[in-house]
């Protein structure tokens, strides 16, 4: 009904054009073009050739006629002339392009430079103008694509270099570095990548002036002319300006670093810093061979200090060293900054106000205090009855101290070499919430290092993350019945009543994390891995009775504390592969698993609620709801209780695909997800969900579905549809479920998944 309404007021609309008078009467003065068609093109796409090449962004289908166009452009032009507002006609400014033979042999020209440019060396293209009304002067033009074959790189390659020395490092990068590999597509832009990693590699060498103008990379027609499989010859030099800096072979040691403090913008107010502290981030020493990548990782430290608004280098050379100058303008000694917001739930406005105060150079020359007020008075929605709104007062309060180094022995620096933005965190919080089900305050302490071994190996290690928590229960209707519920759920083998029990949770942990790309919307190749270890409550374990006096003194609970001991591990791979002869598609395979053991008897081998694994979601498997599959084969009674585990298997894979222009890219997905939780047998929860080696394979809960990506480059909105296939908590014959997808509410219903960003 909606595109017919459309297409009858289009329709109307030139019924209109066409009962004006002076509409019938318009004539193009011009010859113009009616339509541009693009034929032959297989491996390479249209929006691809309209995106590079300008001449054919009009190769579009248009919603009204040439002469519709034409006609305001008429009128559009008259009322500019005279001064006047071109109204509403503005609609129709995209005029029909003139036709100009000669623009579109350039435009010819260019689709056969594009197609070279991407591997298609011995390409054809043919124009072909076709006048369809004489009269009104309209043409159509086609441009017919022969491809034929495709180039790829052989790595059958030579190296022509002038200095042996530097020839023995081209060939150690070419062996271990280089971004080309065989049988890819001969592709401009990668010798363009490959000359910047070559500059790169060898500025890392100690060739300080090396660069881009002296890599020379040419394909070699003489052992295959056909240049079906294409070699290299890697020329060094090969500069084409004469007036070229010749110092590119010669290695260059560092020299001693030197700091200048701008005050102010007044560059005549210049003072000398105290450099012991700054001395102490840079990760070069005097008479290091030079090295981009050292000295980029000495000014990241510096600027990770957060004590200056902008970090710059100069240099001063000799015949053989290089002296790095860093120029550097501080920030203010204070910082506050205050945001008042709020948000809207089920037609409840909530405010909150959140204030951030920073101090710099409190003990030393290079540290900072992070204060952080958030006060809230929102709506949510209620525990037992999900359809109420209760409103909810939320207070969260923290303090951090930052040191840019890592205080730990000397031996131990030593053994982790230079590093990338290192930092000890040091600080505590409190949380205060005011719910009409319960009053619950967390208090936090915590102590924290941060280091990266380079712009992908990032490493945190905790010795100290302590956690107090205590709920009490107002006198009311509402507490008993959210008590009764807790109840209800600890007999069903939730354990979510020990969330709000009085806790003790203190925990070390260690975190590594490899990325080889930064992160974007782009879709683009490459690997990630993460693991994590934990331990908690470790010193627990030197306490006979297993809990710490003060403590509970402290919180002063008629109930027992809970004091946790527990082991925990995670892990997160990520691979990501593009496919398709122009790479615009992407393969995306994701493997997690967990294992979180608790071994306090005291506690009936149960973990704190939040160091659970839980699986379901737009980020999980699609096809449940969030954090509502499992554990194993135990079929939940209501959708409304998150289901734990302590063991966690989940896999996902997805293949992505460009699909058409609309205000962005608008991509597609299918995809297929695969996993579960379970339970140890000691964990006194529902047997269907402990783990067992001979049968959990059964118990793997299967996905699928389809999904669009629209990228707004700035950002990416997300929407999947997905349905189960194998579900674990139906009978053995029955967890086959594909078949009763349906949309309503049935056995099997689609769950639509809306998100931002990829899941994964």
């Amino acid at each position: 009904m909606k595109y017919r309404n459309i297409l009858i007021g289009l329709l109307l609309t030139q019924v209109l054009f066409f009962s004006c008078t002076g509409y019938r009467q318009f004539k193009f003065t011009e010859y113009k073009v009616n339509r541009i068609d693009i034929q032959g093109n297989k491996l390479i796409s249209k929006e691809d050739l309209r995106t590079n090449i300008p001449g054919l962004k009009e190769s579009y289908a248009r919603i009204f006629s040439p002469k519709t166009y034409g006609f305001f452009e008429a009128k559009r032009k008259l009322k500019d002339s005279l001064g006047k507002s071109p109204a509403f006609i503005q609609l129709f400014n995209t005029p029909n392009p003139s036709l100009n033979k000669a623009y579109l042999e350039i435009t010819k020209e260019a689709i056969h430079k594009y197609y070279r440019n991407n591997g298609f060396l011995k390409n054809q293209v043919y124009l072909r103008i076709d006048t369809i009304h004489k009269s009104n002067k309209l043409a159509n033009i086609t441009f017919s694509i022969e491809e034929n074959s495709v180039s790829s790189f052989s790595k059958n390659d030579s190296f022509l270099v002038d200095n042996p020395q530097l020839g023995k490092k081209i060939e150690a990068y070419y062996i271990t570095e280089s971004v080309i590999s065989v049988n890819d597509r001969l592709n401009l832009e990668l010798l363009k990548k490959e000359k910047e990693n070559i500059t790169h590699y060898l500025k890392n060498q100690g060739y300080f002036y090396f660069s881009n103008e002296a890599v020379g990379l040419k394909l070699n027609d003489l052992k295959d002319s056909s240049l079906f499989r294409v070699g290299i010859i890697y020329k060094i030099p090969d500069f084409k300006e004469v007036n070229t800096n010749r110092l590119y072979d010669r290695l260059f040691r560092f020299g001693k670093a030197s700091f200048i403090n701008y005050q102010y913008s007044d560059t005549s107010n210049i003072g000398v810093l105290n450099t012991t502290a700054l001395s102490k981030l840079i990760t070069f020493k005097e008479g290091d061979l030079y090295s981009v990548d050292q000295l980029n990782q000495s000014l990241q430290n510096i600027y990770a200090s957060d004590q200056f608004k902008s970090v710059s280098i100069k240099f001063d050379t000799s015949s053989t060293r290089v002296f790095p100058k860093v120029e550097l303008v501080p920030n203010e000694k204070f910082n506050f900054s205050s945001e008042l917001g709020g948000s809207v739930f089920r037609g409840i406005p909530g405010p909150f106000l959140t204030n951030s105060f920073k101090v710099r150079r409190v003990f030393s020359s290079l540290d900072y205090l992070d204060f952080s007020a958030r006060v809230g008075f929102e709506a949510q929605a209620g525990f037992i009855n999900t359809d109420q709104a209760r409103k909810n007062l939320e207070v969260n309060l923290s303090t951090t101290l930052n040191f840019p180094k890592l205080f730990l022995p000397a031996t131990i620096k030593k053994q982790l070499g230079a590093l990338y933005a290192s930092q000890t965190q040091l600080g505590f919080g409190y949380d205060y919430i005011n719910r009409p089900e319960y009053l619950r305050t967390i208090f936090k302490i915590f102590q924290r290092y941060q280091w990266r071994k380079s712009p992908f190996k990032t490493f945190q290690f905790s010795l100290v993350d302590l956690n107090i928590l205590n709920t009490n229960y107002p006198e009311t209707s509402t507490a008993s019945a959210f008590k009764s519920y807790l109840e209800e759920l600890r007999l069903q083998g939730n354990n979510l009543y020990r969330s709000f029990n009085p806790s003790f949770v203190s925990s070390i942990h260690f975190t590594y994390a490899y990325r080889s790309f930064l992160p974007s919307n782009e879709l683009q190749a490459g690997e990630s891995f993460q693991i994590g270890l934990e331990s908690g409550g470790s010193t627990l374990n030197l306490i006979g009775n297993k809990k710490i006096t003060f403590i509970e003194n402290i919180l002063g609970s008629n109930q027992n504390i809970q004091f946790y001991r527990f082991l925990r591990f995670n892990f997160d791979y990520r691979k990501y592969k593009m496919l398709g002869i122009n790479r615009k598609s992407q393969l995306a395979f994701k493997f997690i698993g967990g294992l979180a053991y608790a071994y306090g008897e005291e506690n009936d081998y149960q973990l704190p609620y939040e160091k659970n694994f839980f699986i379901g979601g737009p980020s999980s498997l699609r096809a449940w709801k969030p954090r509502r599959l499992g554990p194993g084969a135990y079929n939940s009674i209501s959708n409304l209780i998150e289901q734990p585990g302590s063991i966690l298997l989940e896999s996902s894979v997805e293949y992505r695909f460009p699909m058409f222009q609309m205000f962005g890219k608008m991509n597609g997905a299918v995809f297929i997800d695969a996993g579960n939780i379970w339970t140890f047998a000691n964990s006194k929860g529902e047997k269907d969900g402990y783990f067992a080696f001979d049968n959990f394979y059964n118990q793997i809960a299967v996905g699928t579905g389809f999904g669009l990506r629209w990228d707004f480059s700035y950002f990416l909105l997300r929407l999947d549809l997905a349905t189960k296939v194998i579900n674990p908590a139906k009978p053995i014959n029955e967890k086959w479920v594909l078949s009763k997808t349906s949309f309503s509410s049935g056995e099997n219903p689609i769950e639509f998944n809306i998100g931002i960003g990829y899941p994964f």
